[in-house]
């Protein structure tokens, strides 16, 4: 059997933690290396991440300064021995199949990358849906799969659903200071091969819990998601031309996103520029608004509207209109 080293972020998730470990440990694939990488915690984190290394052989722990979730999976990578590599962020928990799956696929197509769906979880009422998910097995060729993740065609961006083999990561980490980490990063670990086999059973559980990274108030680090897809749009123009019409809907859904919060949370006069900059930057792209296959009707209004300045003053008649 091929190792697998599963790399898992480690920091102040006392409550999930064990939750997380124990769900990887009851893997049917054995062949595990579990790196859990204490990103300088304050709680007991640490503590029971060496409390596992002491239960079982195949965990190994990193305590480290805290320097935020791509610091602590690049810190995983940098020691990992599996010839294949998989991460779990410390809130989630996988499905006991879930490698034993995976793995399936790329032995079966012969491939060095796979992907299988997940279920979306709910912190306030429990509640379990399957959320992005490919309906049948296949192979796909690298660039369409990387034009599915910029369309959320069944698939985002997102590290923790897919099994990679580890020379993909050979030239690649994730940036550091930075959230929307998987961005930037995992659209180009996927054109280093050419195709990908994709599965269709969720195994991963995403748990959606308030005063998450991607819940927190508008700071500095809510423009960071329009920050990578702007070089996301350079980097496909040059070099994968013809995942420009994918990559461009991504990047207008980006700056939409930005000025819809920026507009909803009354935090648009502390980011005046950076406002104005993400409106003036959305109206480059009115031409592709009013043609994109890739737009319904409501995203090309609310996107106009945006560009125009009258969506603030506009909200409650527009919002009152498109439910009629």
């Amino acid at each position: 059997m091929d190792l697998i080293s599963v790399i898992v972020p480690v920091y102040n998730v006392e409550p999930y933690l064990r939750r997380c470990v124990d769900s990887i440990l009851a893997q049917t694939y054995e062949d595990l290396e579990i790196i859990l990488v204490d990103d300088g915690a304050t709680d007991s984190s640490g503590a029971i991440c060496d409390e596992y290394a002491g239960k079982d052989l195949r965990v190994r722990v990193i305590h480290k300064p805290n320097g935020g979730l791509s610091s602590a999976r690049n810190a995983g990578i940098d020691v990992a021995k599996g010839e294949y590599l998989a991460f779990v962020d410390s809130d989630d928990w996988i499905e006991e199949s879930t490698y034993e799956y995976l793995m399936g696929l790329i032995r079966r197509f012969g491939v060095k990358l796979a992907y299988t769906g997940r279920y979306d979880v709910e912190e306030e009422t429990g509640e379990r849906q399957k959320g992005l998910c490919p309906k049948t097995e296949e192979t796909i060729a690298a660039r369409d799969f990387v034009g599915r993740i910029f369309l959320w065609d069944n698939v985002d961006s997102a590290a923790w659903d897919k099994l990679y083999h580890r020379s993909l990561f050979a030239n690649h980490r994730y940036p550091e200071g930075k959230i929307c980490e998987d961005v930037p990063v995992t659209y180009r670990v996927i054109l280093e091969t050419d195709m990908v086999a994709v599965g269709n059973r969720p195994m991963y559980n995403y748990y959606h819990r308030k005063g998450s990274i991607t819940q927190s108030r508008v700071s500095e680090k809510t423009f960071h998601f329009t920050q990578h897809t702007a070089e996301v749009f350079a980097y496909i123009q040059e070099r994968a031309p013809s995942l420009k019409p994918q990559a461009e809907y991504l990047r207008v859904r980006s700056l939409s996103h930005l000025l819809l919060v920026l507009e909803t949370s009354g935090e648009k006069a502390r980011f005046p520029e950076e406002y104005q900059a993400a409106k003036k930057e959305l109206g480059k792209h009115t031409s592709f608004l009013l043609t994109s296959p890739y737009l319904g009707k409501r995203e090309r209004l609310t996107d106009l509207l945006l560009i125009l300045g009258w969506y603030g003053p506009l909200r409650k008649l527009y919002h009152k209109g498109t439910k009629a």
